[in-house]
This record gives structure tokens, C-alpha cells and sequence, in this order.
């Protein structure tokens, strides 16, 4: 019996120490795994303050205009955060980056019912052109900038668009600079840039830059006043059919000298047979003070010069010459291009033979029309006086 107990004990004593055993690994397995998730834990929070940390770095390097940062944040956010990537996308576009300019105009297509980003989308459209080199988007974009229209205003940088455009031969663009500084706009306008500006823009044979140059010496902004040279100017782009530049040359004439009412006549009547609006009234006005007569005879003399104009086929300074000798007046007949402004006879060849006979088939043209017109006029006054047709006396038959 004594044995049996003691195996009994023995046993019982065995499976009480496996118990134990068991017991203590299973507590340590549960310790460790707690120390496991704890590490886990610390770990996980590492990484999210590590995320979070370099959150704020890429944050403060993108606000401080670090292009590649920007446009890693706009695309992140393009996952989860379509508003978020568009401001992202905006600050690289706004640093004059493609990729994000392209960004706002990819996101735009989705969301086609945002009218302002459409706006935008179409803002950037041509910023993006404008960056490949197109000097027309390049204008517009500065245009953009300076109304404000699919962008936030911006007059400073809209005018070093606009330079940069001009720098590189885009008259659209001279001329808006010959405005701009001569505008009341313009808190620190330079009337001399004015000059400059138009002056180049009329040296590219812009009709519209040789115009608003003249105006500036007629009426003396970045140069003193200086009536042949201003009107040189009007009439060179007018006798290429610029209309509006007949105007202000017909204006110009008004009251100027013996013959500046017939002058003005001419160039308004042109303006007007052209289409030009106001040039009829102004012509009305002038004929009032010219008479009837003279005004027949001036229609006449400018019938020819008008039907070289309409063919597009006056060569240059061809009516210029022409009413210099019909006036004998000395307007100076100065270089196409102003930078030199040297006599233009100092030319020679061909061309100059081919206007010099342009200019004499007009003189010879308007004389014949000057004929005619008082041939007919003649004919007409002699039908009023002439008293020997009685078929006005007899009676009528119906």
C-alpha cells in the first residue's frame, strides 16, 4: 500500500510540477505577447509621429515654393482630396510649373460644372501655350493678369508678361505698353516709354503703332509737339487703308494753313466712303465751311486715291507725295521705320522709280476726274438755264 501511495503521490505530485509549468508559460507566452503588442504599439506611433513630422516638413517646404514638394502633396491629395490637390496644384502653377498647371486643367475636365474652374482651366490653357512659346498666349495671359479674368489680379507681373511678349516682336503688345504709359491709370506713367513703344511697333509696319506714334507728336506726350512728323505718321498708315488713322488725320488737318480744311476733307471722305462712322460726321462739319463747290471738286480728286486704296495697291508714301505736290506743301517723308529717321529719298533703285510713276498716275488720274466733275458740272448748269426744250409746256396726254 505504502507503495502504491507513493506512486500515487509521486504522480500526483509529477502532474501538479507539469501544471505549474504549463502555468508559468503560458504567463510568460502572455507577457510576451503584451510586450509584443506594446512594441507594436510604440512602434506604430513612431511611424505616425515620423509621417506626421515629415508632413510638416514637406508643409513648410511647399509654402516656401519648393516646386517637387508641391507637387508630391497635389498628388497625394488627388486620391482623397480633390480641393486640396487643386490648391497644390495652383501654388506650382502659380510658380510658373507645367506639371501643375496641367494638373488644374486635368481636374477641371472632371468637374466641368465649376464654372470659376473652368475659367481657370482656361486661364492656364494659355499659360501653358504661352510657356511653349506662343506670343499671342503670352499676350493674352498678361491681359488675364491685368483684368483679373480666370486668375487673382495682378498689374505688375500682367505688365512683365506683356514686356516679355513685346521684347520679342509682339506688336499687340508695344502697343498695349505705348497705351499703358501714357494712361491715367497708370500711377507712374512715362510718357517717353509711350514714345519708345509705339515707335517700335511702328517700325514692325503696324498701321495702329504708326497711327498712335503720330498722335504722340501731334499732341506732344513723351516729345515735343511736332505737327509734320505727327501727321507724316497719320497718313502713312492711312494711305494703307487704316481707317481710323484717316480720321485723326482728317481731324489733324482741321483749320491747319490754306489748305487744311481741304486736306481734312479728303482724308475724312475717304475714311467715311470706307466705312469709317465717325468720319462722317466730321466730313459733314468740314464741308459746311468749304462750300458746295469745293467739295464737288474734292470728291473728285479723292475718287482715284480712294480706288487705290479699296485695290490695296498704293505703294509707299505714293499719297502722301501725291498731295504734297497737289498742296505744294513739305510734309518730310521719313524711313518706314522710325529708328533711323532718315530722308526716305536717300533710296534708290526700282522701287523708288515704280512710286515716283504711282504718284504720277494719280496726279494724272485726279486731274481727270477734276475735269470730268466740271465738265458735268457745266453740262448741269447749263440744262438749268437752257429755255429752248418746250416739252415742259405742252400738255400732258394722260
Amino acid at each position: 500500500m505504502d507503495i502504491i501511495g507513493m506512486a500515487i503521490g509521486a504522480a500526483g505530485l509529477t502532474l501538479l510540477s507539469m501544471f505549474a509549468w504549463m502555468l508559468v508559460l503560458s504567463l510568460r507566452k502572455k507577457r510576451l505577447e503584451e510586450e509584443r503588442k506594446e512594441r507594436e504599439i510604440a512602434y506604430r506611433k513612431a511611424i505616425e509621429k515620423h509621417r506626421k513630422k515629415e508632413h510638416e516638413e514637406r508643409l513648410v517646404k511647399a509654402e516656401n515654393g519648393h516646386v517637387p514638394t508641391i507637387l508630391f502633396l497635389a498628388k497625394e491629395a488627388e486620391r482623397t482630396n480633390i480641393r486640396e490637390a487643386l490648391h497644390w496644384y495652383g501654388k506650382a502653377a502659380a510658380l510658373d510649373n507645367v506639371t501643375g498647371m496641367y494638373g488644374i486643367v486635368r481636374i477641371s475636365a472632371k468637374m466641368s460644372d465649376d464654372m470659376v474652374l473652368k475659367e481657370q482651366a482656361k486661364y492656364w490653357k494659355t499659360c501653358i501655350a504661352a510657356m511653349e512659346g506662343n506670343l499671342e498666349k503670352k499676350y493674352q495671359m498678361g491681359q488675364a493678369l491685368y483684368s483679373g479674368r480666370g486668375v487673382a489680379q495682378d498689374v505688375v507681373k500682367a505688365l512683365e508678361v506683356i514686356t516679355e511678349a513685346a521684347e520679342r516682336g509682339h506688336v499687340e503688345s508695344m502697343l498695349f505698353l505705348g497705351d499703358w504709359f501714357r494712361s491715367q491709370e497708370n500711377s507712374a506713367p512715362d510718357p517717353k516709354l509711350s514714345l519708345q513703344w509705339y515707335k517700335r511697333a511702328a517700325a514692325m509696319k503696324s498701321n495702329p503703332g504708326r497711327m498712335k506714334y503720330g498722335l504722340n507728336f501731334l499732341q506732344g506726350v513723351g516729345a515735343a509737339v511736332d505737327f509734320k512728323r505727327g501727321i507724316y505718321w497719320l497718313e502713312r498708315a492711312a494711305e494703307k487703308g487704316h481707317t481710323e488713322a484717316m480720321y485723326q488725320a482728317g481731324e489733324a488737318w482741321i483749320d491747319q494753313g490754306p489748305h487744311g480744311n481741304a486736306l481734312a476733307y479728303i482724308w475724312l471722305f475717304m475714311a467715311a466712303q470706307l466705312g469709317h462712322v465717325k468720319s462722317r460726321r466730321s466730313r459733314d462739319q468740314v464741308a459746311l465751311t468749304i462750300g458746295v463747290d469745293t467739295v464737288v471738286g474734292l470728291q473728285a480728286l479723292s475718287k482715284p486715291m480712294l480706288r487705290k486704296l479699296r485695290e490695296n495697291k498704293v505703294n509707299k508714301h505714293a499719297l502722301i507725295r501725291a498731295l504734297n505736290r497737289l498742296y505744294k506743301r513739305d510734309i518730310p517723308l521719313y524711313e518706314s521705320s522710325p529708328l533711323t529717321e532718315q530722308d526716305e529719298l536717300m533710296q534708290g533703285g526700282e522701287q523708288v522709280v515704280a512710286d515716283a510713276q504711282q504718284v504720277e498716275d494719280i496726279l494724272e488720274e485726279t486731274n481727270q476726274e477734276s475735269t470730268n466733275s466740271n465738265q458735268e458740272q457745266e453740262q448741269e448748269d447749263k440744262s438749268k438755264l437752257d429755255f429752248s426744250n418746250t416739252s415742259m409746256d405742252k400738255p400732258n396726254p394722260s
